[in-house]
């Protein structure tokens, strides 16, 4: 009987500790909810594709020391062929450059200018919380970019892309590459 509690015991670690399997990544995943007014695009009410209605989700981690982190929801549009999600009430910003106002539905790669014929496209993100601004840009092949239309939204998603630090006076300990990932859509006009 000691035996088998034992290795019970033993086993017990092994079947708790695994990471959960998710079948998606989605971030901005809407709860369900008692009807479909906000989930059914014919209803005047949609929300958007996954909940995001001209909003977006923004997360970042400087490889410092620190691990310098950043995570926010905020509002995603487009200004002058520059696509943004900026956080409410604080000047933090990733923006978008397609080099068009309508990019066309695929995978753009991320590059230093923006090029809609060979699908690249200009990603940075600034900080300028405190006295100084705080940049990084993406360079040539530093990650892949999705836009998809859903139910005719403009759905912009990307993972893991390596952004290179860029400000002249960031501080030592953030000019280091930063990892970012963003998942958003912009509502048809």
């Amino acid at each position: 009987m000691k035996r088998t509690l034992f290795a019970a015991i033993c086993l017990l670690p092994a079947f708790t500790q695994q990471p959960a399997t998710t079948k998606n990544d989605t971030w901005g995943k809407a709860p369900d909810a008692r009807d479909d007014r906000y989930s059914n695009p014919k209803s005047a009410l949609y929300a958007g594709p996954d909940g995001w209605y001209n909003y977006g989700e923004v997360r970042a981690t400087v490889d410092n020391a620190a691990k310098t982190a950043y995570a926010y929801k905020g509002g995603f549009q487009l200004t002058m062929h520059t696509f943004t999600a900026v956080e409410p009430s604080k000047n933090r910003l990733m923006t978008l450059d397609f080099g068009t106002d309508t990019p066309a539905v695929g995978t753009y790669q991320v590059s230093k200018k923006a090029n809609p014929a060979q699908k690249k496209v200009e990603l940075s993100f600034s900080d300028i919380t405190k006295s100084e601004i705080r940049d990084w840009k993406g360079n040539d092949g530093a990650g892949t970019i999705t836009v998809s239309t859903v139910n005719r939204f403009l759905y912009v998603k990307y993972r893991n892309v390596t952004l290179q630090p860029d400000g002249i006076r960031q501080a030592d300990d953030l000019k280091k590459p930063m990892t970012i990932g963003f998942e958003g859509a912009i509502a048809p006009e």
